[in-house]
């Protein structure tokens, strides 16, 4: 009796579990997808578009024109010396249409493809500073973020002149345009002189009640436009583009965001020696951030303390002496604490909370946040512009390089 228990019980169980093995039911080969590596989205100044979406696609611009940089398998490098079908032959397929809507666009665009859009392999999402400042991101984000292929580390960056150039650029050191773009963000991230915003990022700022994000700000340049460069970061007020800062100032605020890794150096008027220089660089970089209330309003007070090095020294007046290193670590920490200050008071100008100052006054004082300023991101930017900050910076010289004076 037992025995036949346990049979009807096996047979249960198979017939339960066998359903759901059904191998990879979704499978799709990778010569049927049409792989998108890089896609540019670039604001429409003529006749609006025609729309395959139908008569009530619409948007708050005319529409939009999108580039995509589609991967041609058999074509992409895969690693040092690979050729990845001959260096005669482009790995990408550079492929450009309209819509009334981004995904008016990209219904257009499956149309001139034989195979399926895949977005999962995208890298990079590149927006043309127009839109990002006349009617901010909202429309042209929100396709992305519905989609479940979207991957969360995908670049999302804002251009200085027209996005699609950076589709077409076809630098000397990478055949595939978009993993030189991609090597040219993350490089900046590990030499300190980009934070790492990714789309995630910009997403999770966006969501939160007490700050405002940021994205990187790039530029094609080069006499046949093959080159592309970091241009600092686009400040965004919610998901409007407001301003910008430039790679020192991108550098002071990565300070402020207790970002460890410095990619630029100072220069200060070398002691005993005014017509030359010396430059110090950060070893290090620790801010500590303080909010109090004070007569029942916030406050902020930002410690940093950065471990340096002396770069570079030209002329030939020394610096081995103790007064001369005691008067640049003084230079360094004024100069220093002076670029906070500037930095904060420019996005207070804005009304740009970058820094996510309101999320600290959020997780430390609820009550004032709930009750004084109503839970509103529209009453912080307001009471951010007018918050006092104070900043004090003290560098002090760690090593002097390989040089002993």
């Amino acid at each position: 009796m037992f025995a036949k228990k346990q049979k009807w019980l096996f047979l249960s169980i198979c017939l339960i579990v066998f359903p759901l093995l059904t191998g990879c039911w979704d499978r799709l080969e990778i010569e049927d997808r049409g792989t998108i590596l890089g896609m540019a989205i670039d604001p429409i100044d003529g006749d609006p578009p025609s729309s395959i979406t139908g008569p009530n696609a619409k948007s708050d611009l005319r529409g939009y024109r999108l580039t995509a940089q589609i991967a041609i398998p058999g074509r992409i490098p895969l690693g040092p010396g690979e050729s990845g079908g001959g260096d005669a032959q482009r790995p990408v397929w550079v492929v450009s249409t309209t819509g009334k809507t981004v995904d008016d666009a990209m219904n257009k665009l499956q149309q001139q493809l034989a195979d399926k859009i895949f977005l999962g392999q995208l890298r990079v999402i590149t927006v043309n500073q127009k839109i990002a400042r006349s009617v901010g991101m909202h429309d042209v984000q929100d396709f992305f973020r519905r989609n479940a292929e979207i991957r969360r580390l995908c670049w999302l960056i804002v251009s200085d002149g027209s996005a699609s150039e950076a589709m077409e650029a076809a630098p000397k050191l990478e055949r595939v345009p978009t993993l030189y773009l991609v090597s040219t963000l993350d490089h900046a991230v590990t030499l300190g002189k980009l934070p790492d915003v990714f789309l995630g990022n910009y997403w999770s700022t966006l969501s939160d009640k007490g700050a405002d994000p940021v994205l990187p700000f790039i530029k094609v340049i080069g006499p046949v436009k093959d080159q592309i460069e970091a241009e600092g970061l686009a400040i965004f007020r919610k998901d409007r583009m407001v301003g910008t800062l430039d790679p020192i100032e991108t550098g002071v605020y990565m300070e402020l965001k207790n970002i460890h890794k410095s990619g630029y150096g100072v220069a200060l008027p070398l002691p005993g020696d005014p017509q030359h220089s010396v430059t110090f660089k950060a070893l290090d970089r620790k801010t500590k951030l303080r909010c109090l209330m004070v007569n029942g309003q916030p406050s902020f007070r930002a410690s940093t303390v950065v471990p340096s090095q002396i770069e570079e020294r030209t002329g030939s007046h020394s610096v081995n002496q103790v007064k001369d290193i005691d008067q640049i670590e003084a230079e360094g920490s004024k100069a220093l604490t002076e670029s906070q200050m500037k930095v904060v008071k420019k996005l207070q100008k804005l009304h740009a909370d970058a820094l996510g100052l309101g999320e600290v006054i959020r997780g430390q004082y609820p009550d004032y946040w709930l009750n004084v300023l109503k839970g509103s991101h529209a009453k912080w930017e307001e009471q951010f512009a007018k918050t006092p900050f104070q900043a004090h910076v003290r560098v002090f010289i760690q090593r002097s390089g390989m040089a002993a004076k």
